[in-house]
């Protein structure tokens, strides 16, 4: 896979996962409100390549932006098609924008955006056209921020009948049962990770979020996603031990890890075997020795073979010259384990 298109937390893996049409789509048609989706041709979504967030406030705030056209009936029976019976010509917008806390602004924002885009189409000589805003909202409160103009500016609801007036639909997917944010397996995993990644129970979701990724198509793209997730796990969530990650795809994956990928440097011998091997030879060592002194030597011994081992697998991943064994000998554990975490460090910053 690319390692240029994988996600870093949470806007990247935000803009990674909406740049698949499946994705998009499924969020569209069961989260925008219904009478709205029955006029879309959802068949017709395209996303679009530009983004309308200031070029400062990019790694803060981010956008997805899709094309679509009208279907040819609304929810009343309405005919919407044209006189020979196609769906009309015209452009509709659909502004995707992702939010991981409760902005009190956001309101505002998307009236800048949209504003920005009917811009943008009056410079190349395109009519204006409908713009409808999504907020996709991951944080561990429940939305709070004003949903409307009026809401957020206050006043008698006159001053706006004349005025200016907008609001926007939040998909708070922490408010949401799991059995109701999608339908397409790899947006239930997206929205599952982002819904519990910086939750206490997250390690117990997480064979099922994986899970979902069995369902996807093509061996290809199930590969790419899951890369995709697991960089964005191990980003997020680096209190999840990588042996404990490995175990876990080792147990949905057995056999469908493709050879370079980051699943499969994730599953490294020294990764998960060497830490839980080294850590039962110490042991062993110990209890034969039947001392005390001699258990806890041995199991220390069996840590720093271990840690020795995952420092290995670490470097290997980054690409690093590889160190023999023995260099580490005269290391303690403690200073290990320091080498470790900064390896691991390493490792996020480069994805």
């Amino acid at each position: 896979m690319d390692q240029s298109k994988l996600p870093t937390p949470h806007n990247n893996f935000f803009q990674y996962a909406f740049s698949h049409p499946a994705a998009a789509r499924n969020l569209i048609e069961l989260h925008l409100p219904a009478d709205l989706v029955q006029i879309l041709d959802l068949d017709s979504l395209e996303l679009q390549k530009d983004s309308f967030v200031d070029d400062e406030l990019r790694d803060t705030y981010s956008d997805m932006l899709y094309s679509i056209r009208l279907s040819g009936q609304d929810l009343s029976g309405q005919d919407l098609s044209g006189q020979d019976g196609e769906p009309v010509e015209g452009q509709v917008y659909i502004l995707l924008e992702h939010k991981s806390q409760s902005d009190p602004m956001t309101c505002f924002q998307l009236l800048r955006y949209i504003v920005r885009i009917w811009e943008q189409r009056l410079r190349k000589g395109q009519a204006l056209c409908p713009v409808f805003p999504l907020v996709l909202y991951h944080g561990q409160e429940a939305w709070s921020a004003p949903v409307s103009l009026e809401e957020l500016i206050g006043g008698p609801s006159i001053l706006f009948e004349q005025g200016v007036r907008m609001a926007y639909p939040v998909v708070d997917i922490g408010q949401i049962p799991d059995e109701l944010l999608a339908t397409d397996p790899f947006l239930q995993s997206v929205l599952g990770l982002l819904k519990y990644s910086r939750t206490r129970n997250f390690r117990d979701k997480l064979e099922s979020i994986l899970r979902c990724l069995l369902e996807i198509g093509t061996a290809e793209l199930q590969t790419e996603h899951l890369d995709a997730v697991l960089v964005y796990i191990t980003t997020v969530t680096p209190s999840i031990p990588m042996e404990t990650l490995a175990m876990t795809i080792q147990k949905i994956f057995p056999t469908q890890i493709e050879p370079g990928s980051i699943a499969d440097e994730y599953m490294k011998k020294g990764r998960l075997e060497g830490i839980q091997e080294g850590r039962q030879e110490g042991r062993q060592e110990g209890r034969q020795e039947g001392k005390q002194e001699g258990k806890q030597e041995g199991k220390q011994e069996g840590l720093k073979e271990g840690q020795i081992q995952l420092i290995q697998t670490l470097q290997e991943i980054l690409g690093l010259p590889l160190s023999d064994a023995s260099t580490f000998q005269d290391r303690s554990l403690g200073q290990l384990q320091a080498i470790t975490a900064e390896l691991r460090q390493q490792v996020r910053e480069r994805n």
